[in-house]
């Protein structure tokens, strides 16, 4: 029975499944019908309908039209359930999602368009600014100079900052900095309300932002929406780039805390004269309290108002004691301070307190060209020199004390430099003689182009021994008048505005042959001009460049002639240029070319600085030792060394070259017009050089420039060596000690004769084939051929030639003297010149001499001797007693005596071949002065003494 029961059931609920299921069409217990694997139409469709369906139930009741319809969905009763209704919430989230698309997609299209002309910054250092140089001694315990030009920056690491310094500007400017990812914006969206109706422009930056604003090119003054953008895009950028301390650290160093003071350091330093690292709580509000308007809070700004600064001082310590940067107690103590007055004076010029000014305008002048303009304009770089300020001090007082003697001989400046020669390293200059003179005082005459003098000879020599085989310090060049390279000496007048074209000397002598030990000592002009012009002017220069006075590095300096100096209009060089006429060196390449000589050829770097670094320590440029570079042979260097280090040979009058065992080589120079005075040198272990003359370059000085340029020069160098043992300067092996020449002539004014007769020469030295013989021979100046018994006795001049011919290095001598040739100039029957004379007494011991003058068989003058006529008294050649006459006729001298007794006097004519004529009267002379108490002088007769008419014979 049971069985019977259960079964029917069973059947029946399957037989009910059955009837629910039709195809893929399912219907539930509610009655729904639902299909069951459905295409993507199918389900698309589906939805429609049921859509529709919605519709047009939510139609139902509502007005037919359009407008009626939307006025009845706008019924606050019908928009609140159709968004509360599913409908709605689809509607909703479709409409969120589509602003969140359209806000990125604009926000991105935003960025992308501004971005692609912002820089891709990853400096916060705040370079672009610029900022500071500053400059140390060699110990980099001394600060020279603080270098700057429209901006005074020094960055410094944030340890460096004061925290109070921090504090306060957080509290001041951006009390959320550590809160905000880079903007504020409530500081945003109040600045666009006040820029958007009208209110005054405002920025509403955060730290980060005004650190934008500070390190990218002209954020500062673009107050537009624009780059309001940019800023927040760069702003965003910092910030995931650098940390917090680092963009606060970036901030300080770069803020603006004055007219041109940028930056905690520069802020502390010249306001407080103290670190940034050092600033109280109350100097820290003080300078916080700034960089929102620098002309009205900074104690330096134009329309600076100590109220305005102290009012926001005092609120600056108020919201860091609401932060809890400080207590109530110590903002209250703190504004009981009275920072203002704390505040230092500014400095009246960057100049002012410099140490070492000319020095350290010549180590700026290095670091402007070793490192590229935009590097020098970022600045910030801290400088150690190589100045020695012990060296420093005696350079300047030495210049100081000479100056003097400078102005009383119608000069006005000088400079001064010295070299280690032992690294190349400048350790003294002094570029002129007061500084703070307002005309010329920061001119550098230690660097400006100079005409060097006889300075420049060592480098004639020096190439003439490097360049060739036949000379060395013994061999001879003929210091002899005739015609060289740009001196055709057609007129051979000699004397000062005597207007002859002959190279002359400042005795106006030619003592003949000479050694290069003794044409060098003797500063002659004749015998160097003849070395390089045997070398070339070209090669001769080019070795003086390569010792040092052009900077192959910086291309700078080398030897120049100029067609037009003030221009600098470049030209050639010639002969003139061998003893520094037309030609310009600058003072300290000169000194370090003469530092090379020094060190036997040896050229290594000349250099100002040690090292230069950036605010963060790292270095920039640092000195290194050089091997140096062998430019000359160190035979040849050696060789002119010691020629200027001999006092024997040296002309000058108060000898330098010795001092307690060192040896000091050295050169005197003198420019031909007398406008440049100079003395180059050197020992083992310093090169110096002064150099004196108008700052005009347009005085010419009177007296000898050794009475300026030597007291000046030996007594640095004597106070630099007084400590150092003495170091000797090694010999190359090569340099061979040989037979010479010797000179027997007096050459200079203080030079000894006669010269050794053995002397240095190089390793490569090969002794010219020349007569041998010591045979005096009688020589006719006016030919240059042997002398016969028409020869007149002023003619002529016995000589060795044979002797000197054997070291002759010269190519110009005329050696036809040798041959033999004799003199076709003078012939017996020659007629003299004649000459008479008249004294005329004027009275009252004054008196006047006529002398007239007739020629003979030839001129009285010519282009090579100057007709020459003298009067004498007893011998004695009276006061302008002599000159050069051209031609015959009457001339008339003054005298007035000092004799009460009967003289002689004698009028001697010499004409153009050296023929001598005399006349002599014997003449009663008086010194009897007119009555004291005569009021008014008559006019005397003159009264004629003697006239006679002597027939001139040779003598």
């Amino acid at each position: 029975m049971a069985t019977s029961k259960k079964d029917p059931d069973l059947s029946g609920k399957r037989r009910s499944v059955k009837r629910r299921v039709k195809g893929n069409k399912f219907v539930t217990k509610s009655g729904k019908t639902i299909k069951l694997n459905r295409s993507l139409s199918e389900k698309s469709k589906a939805r429609r309908d049921a859509k529709a369906l919605r519709k047009t139930e939510r139609l139902k009741g509502m007005p037919k039209g359009r407008f009626k319809r939307i006025l009845f969905r706008m019924h606050p009763k019908q928009l609140y359930k159709y968004w509360f209704s599913r409908d709605g919430a689809y509607m909703a989230l479709k409409l969120t999602g589509i602003g969140f698309a359209v806000g990125f997609l604009f926000l991105a299209g935003l960025f992308a368009y501004f971005r692609k002309d912002l820089p891709n910054l990853r400096d916060i250092s705040g370079n672009n600014i610029g900022g500071s140089i500053r400059y140390y001694d060699r110990t980099e315990k001394v600060l020279l100079w603080e270098d700057y030009d429209q901006v005074k920056r020094v960055p410094v690491e944030s340890e460096n900052i004061s925290d109070n310094l921090k504090n306060a500007t957080i509290a001041v400017e951006d009390r959320d900095f550590y809160k905000h990812n880079g903007f504020n914006v409530k500081g945003i969206s109040r600045a666009a309300w006040n820029n958007a109706f009208g209110g005054s422009t405002q920025g509403g930056s955060t730290i980060t932002q005004q650190l934008v604003k500070l390190t990218t090119e002209g954020f500062s003054t673009d107050k537009t929406i624009t780059r309001k953008i940019k800023e927040l895009i760069l702003a965003v950028e910092f910030e995931r780039s650098y940390s917090k301390d680092e963009i606060l650290a970036g901030y300080l160093n770069s803020a603006p805390y004055g007219p041109i003071e940028y930056g905690a350091e520069i802020a502390a330093r010249t306001y407080f004269h103290k670190s940034a690292k050092d600033l109280t709580i109350d100097e820290a509000a003080l300078l916080a309290s700034i960089p929102k308007s620098p002309p009205v809070y900074s104690p330096y700004g134009p329309a600076f108002d100590k109220e305005e600064l102290l009012g926001r001082q005092g609120y600056t310590l108020d919201v860091m004691a609401e932060e809890g940067y400080i207590t109530n107690e110590e903002r209250d103590e703190a504004k009981k301070i009275d920072t203002v007055a704390k505040v230092q004076p500014r400095t009246p010029t960057k100049y002012t307190g410099i140490i070492a000014p000319y020095f350290v305008l010549a180590a700026k002048a290095q670091l402007e060209s070793d490192l590229t303009e935009a590097s020098y304009k970022r600045g910030g770089w801290k400088v150690i020199t190589t100045v020695d300020l012990n060296l420093q001090k005696i350079a300047e007082e030495e210049v100081a004390s000479g100056i003097t003697q400078v102005q009383r001989q119608r000069g006005d400046s000088a400079a001064f430099v010295a070299e280690d020669v032992t690294n190349g390293q400048v350790v003294a200059l002094v570029g002129g003689a007061d500084f703070n003179n307002e005309e010329y005082g920061k001119n550098n005459f230690a660097q400006l182009p100079l005409p060097p003098g006889s300075s420049f000879k060592p480098y004639d020599y020096l190439s003439l021994i490097e360049h060739t085989e036949n000379a060395g310090a013994g061999s001879v060049l003929y210091d002899s008048q005739g015609p060289l390279d740009g001196y055709p000496c057609t007129i051979k007048t000699l004397g000062i505005n005597k207007c002859g074209n002959c190279l002359q000397d400042y005795d106006f002598r030619y003592p003949g042959a000479l050694t290069l030990r003794y044409s060098l000592g003797g500063s002659r002009n004749v015998p160097a001009v003849k070395a390089m012009l045997i070398v070339g002017v070209d090669k001769t220069i080019e070795t003086a460049n390569k010792l040092g006075l052009y900077d192959d590095a910086r291309q700078t300096g080398g030897y120049k002639c100029y067609d037009n100096f003030e221009e600098r209009i470049e030209g050639p060089c010639y002969g003139s240029s061998a003893i520094g006429d037309g030609a310009y060196v600058h003072l300290d390449k000169h000194v370090h070319a003469y530092s090379t000589i020094s060190r036997n050829g040896n050229k290594i770097p000349q250099t100002y600085i040690l090292r230069a670094e950036d605010s963060r320590g790292k270095k920039l440029y640092e000195w290194e030792p050089s091997a140096g570079e062998q430019v000359v042979r160190p035979d040849s260097a050696y060789i002119v060394a010691d020629i200027m280090s001999d006092p024997r040979a040296s002309y000058m009058s108060r000898k330098s070259h010795d001092y307690k065992g060192w040896d000091f080589s050295l050169k005197t120079g003198t420019t031909n017009d007398g406008k440049d005075g100079w003395l180059m040198g050197f020992s083992t272990k310093y090169a110096a050089g002064v150099w004196v003359g108008h700052h005009t370059n347009q005085v010419k000085l009177s007296g000898f420039m050794e009475t300026m340029t030597q007291p000046i020069w030996t007594n640095f160098m004597q106070r630099a060596h007084d400590n150092i043992e003495p170091i000797a300067r090694p010999r190359p092996a090569g340099v061979q000690t040989l037979p010479a020449y010797v000179v027997r002539n007096h050459v200079g004014v203080s030079s000894i004769e006669p010269s050794p007769s053995t002397d240095l020469f190089p390793s490569w030295y090969k002794k010219p084939g020349g007569g041998s013989s010591d045979e005096k021979i009688k020589k006719d100046k006016v030919s240059q051929k042997r002398a016969t018994e028409c020869t007149p006795p002023l003619a002529v001049e016995e000589v060795s030639q044979g002797d000197a011919a054997q070291y002759s290095s010269d190519p110009f001598y005329n050696s036809t003297t040798n041959s033999e040739d004799k003199d076709d100039v003078h012939k017996c029957e020659d007629v003299k010149p004649a000459v008479s004379l008249t004294a005329i007494d004027n009275g009252g011991g004054s008196y006047t001499f006529d002398v007239s003058v007739s020629a003979g068989t030839h001129p009285i003058s010519s282009d090579k001797f100057a007709g020459r006529l003298t009067v004498s008294i007893d011998g004695n050649v009276i006061a302008n007693g002599a000159k050069d006459i051209g031609a015959p006729g009457i001339y008339q001298f003054s005298y007035t005596s000092t004799l009460n007794s009967t003289a002689t006097v004698t009028a001697t004519v010499t004409d153009s071949v050296l023929y001598e004529a005399q006349a002599s009267i014997d003449v009663d002379f008086e010194t009897t002065p007119p009555p004291a108490t005569t009021f008014f002088r008559t006019l005397e007769n003159q009264t004629t003494l003697a006239r006679t008419n002597i027939a001139s014979t040779s003598v």
